[in-house]
């Protein structure tokens, strides 16, 4: 769940629903900057699918009583977590080869350093056995400058679909969240930039610049503004399925 709060309610947004927005982005991405076309449907499908992991899970929030708000992908429990990221990838291998292996190395990548968990080091070294076969059964080099490319723009389009989804429209300053302050990564070899600046221009408008998009489009994100009080009264579970889901409109544009 990707979960901001508010003075009387949390902002709370399911994964899958971030993830169709990732794909939204990929959808209006410049066609002559697209490498490799013969692979963009399996491209747009890891995009799209890249958190269906989350899908079961987000149906049944659930509390933190540490620090006192709804679990979010950051911080729900790392054993859960770890046996619907297999499940989700497992699903995915099923649909699109290509795709499985893409996510596979996003979800390994979320786990950068020196790590002393076992069930991450078990969960990171299946995985790897999971690209390695995918690797040899797709006869796919994982330096070939396509193969970066398609990595990198799933890595971008949920970055993007993350600082829409993460905190309240319209975000600046302090208000901003820690994670988009210094703009976005651009590992693009077609621009110059070090990062993307991604800033709101208002509520109902975001600014991209450089600009990787066929023009301006609007994007769309459902979520739900589960009031506190509700939350006490019902729980979470109780109070974000009595929650009605709004819809948040974004037109994107270039500086």
């Amino acid at each position: 769940m990707v979960v901001y709060e508010e003075d009387d309610s949390f902002v709370m947004t399911e994964q899958h629903a971030h993830a169709i927005l990732s794909e939204d982005f990929a959808q209006n991405w410049k066609v002559e900057l697209f490498l490799d076309k013969d692979k963009r449907d399996s491209v747009l499908y890891a995009i799209a699918q890249h958190d269906r992991s989350w899908i079961n899970l987000d149906e049944s929030p659930i509390w933190n009583d540490n620090t006192n708000e709804p679990y979010t992908f950051n911080d729900f429990p790392i054993s859960i977590k770890l046996d619907f990221y297999r499940k989700g990838l497992n699903e995915i291998e099923e649909q699109n080869l290509y795709a499985a292996l893409l996510c596979s190395i996003h979800y390994t990548g979320f786990f950068p350093g020196e790590i002393d968990d076992n069930r991450i080091i078990e969960f990171i070294q299946a995985e790897q056995r999971r690209q390695k076969r995918l690797l040899k059964i797709l006869d796919v080099n994982e330096a070939d400058k396509n193969f970066i490319f398609h990595y990198n723009l799933l890595k971008f389009c949920d970055n993007i679909s993350l600082f829409v989804c993460m905190q309240e429209a319209g975000a600046t300053g302090l208000s901003l969240h820690n994670w988009f302050k210094k703009g976005l990564a651009q590992p693009f070899s077609f621009y110059h930039e070090d990062t993307f600046k991604v800033e709101w221009k208002s509520e109902e408008e975001i600014i991209v610049h450089p600009y990787p998009f066929k023009g301006e489009f609007e994007v769309e994100i459902p979520l739900r503004k589960v009031q506190k009080a509700h939350i006490k009264e019902k729980g979470i579970l109780g109070a974000f399925h009595d929650t009605r889901v709004q819809s948040r409109t974004v037109k994107i544009i270039p500086n």
